[in-house]
């Protein structure tokens, strides 16, 4: 039979058409493409691209799909009786939501193609990936922009340089993963489990933190600027030369013990933060708003901050100041405690 191309089967899709029965699509690309519900029966599909195509409710009875790569696509509700999927890219996660499987071919080795297994080194935008377990994968510079992660276990899974750009990590188990380098701008990581975690020179600019634990995460020379990092755990963290600019780190954001040397906090919102025994040598807090925050034990020699900022926190008790600070504070101070 003819070759039918991948382009004239998404036109007469869109059109309403949904019967392509026994169309020859032989390594078509029909990555991400919404097929739902079409009628695929004893279509050859051998070696086609479907990487994250919708073939939910699609019938694919008698279709041969030997070699074809269905990593993240969607089987739910799918007829795949009598199909042949030999050597195909597919997991069982993804098979158990077919609706029959009547003397269907399956991989050999489908119980070793573990979505981890099958996501390594892939292209895997916008897919649903929730709750799944990803554990130890190695994802290095996968493409995972405006993925759905939301309680994906990704603990101690390899992410440098992946791209996350928009991806929804909501409540994701992280620690101790490796992000160095990745992209993640805007992504949301409002709940999640960080701690740990290695993001070394990443792109987090205008991430949701919101509530995260990122207790003892390594984020040195990390863009977080408008980042919003309110009510997280950043206890232990270091976070020396990132860029924080603007960042909101108010209201319960727990920075004790962390390490800022260098870090450019101006502009932040840090009302009501813990400070106490962070070190802040060297690091830039012009007008960054301290009102209300707990400074004890900080060590503050050569950072840029002012009187003005100081007589707003709520103590700085045996803080370490810069010396041209330390000379203005040296009066009694007035409710404030002193070092």
């Amino acid at each position: 039979m003819r070759r039918m191309k991948a382009g004239d089967l998404i036109s007469r899709y869109r059109a309403g058409d949904r019967n392509f029965t026994g169309a020859n699509l032989e390594g078509a690309s029909l990555q991400a493409v919404d097929l739902r519900d079409a009628v695929l029966r004893w279509a050859n599909l051998t070696k086609a691209n479907l990487h994250g195509a919708d073939l939910s409710g699609a019938d694919l009875e008698g279709a041969d799909l030997t070699e074809a790569d269905l990593r993240s696509a969607e089987l739910k509700a799918a007829c795949l009786d009598g199909a042949f999927l030999t050597g195909a890219l597919v997991s069982r996660q993804q098979i158990e939501l077919a609706a029959s499987l009547e003397d269907t071919v399956l991989p050999t080795d489908l119980d070793a193609q573990t979505p981890a297994a099958i996501l390594e080194g892939g292209y895997a935008a916008g897919a649903d990936l929730r709750g799944l377990d990803l554990r130890e994968a190695d994802l290095r510079g996968a493409d995972l922009h405006d993925a759905d992660l939301r309680q994906a276990d990704l603990r101690g899974t390899d992410l440098s340089r992946a791209d996350l750009h928009g991806a929804n990590l909501h409540d994701a188990d992280l620690r101790q993963a490796r992000l160095d380098g990745a992209d993640l701008r805007w992504a949301k990581l409002g709940d999640a489990n960080l701690a740990e975690a290695s993001l070394r020179g990443t792109n987090l600019r205008g991430v949701d933190f919101f509530l995260a634990n990122l207790r003892g995460a390594d984020l040195r020379e990390a863009n977080l600027r408008r980042a919003d990092l309110g009510g997280s755990d950043l206890r232990g963290a270091d976070l020396s030369g990132a860029n924080l600019r603007k960042a909101n780190l108010s209201f319960g954001t727990d920075l004790q013990g962390a390490v800022l040397v260098g870090a450019d906090l101006r502009g932040a919102g840090m009302r009501e933060i813990n400070l106490s025994k962070a070190d802040l040598r060297q690091a830039r807090l012009y007008r960054a708003r301290l009102d209300g925050a707990t400074l004890d034990l900080c060590d503050l020699r050569e950072a840029q901050i002012s009187k003005r900022q100081l007589v707003k926190v709520k103590s700085w008790s045996g803080a370490s100041l810069p010396e041209d600070v330390a000379a203005n504070m040296a009066k009694p101070a007035r409710s404030h405690a002193q070092p």
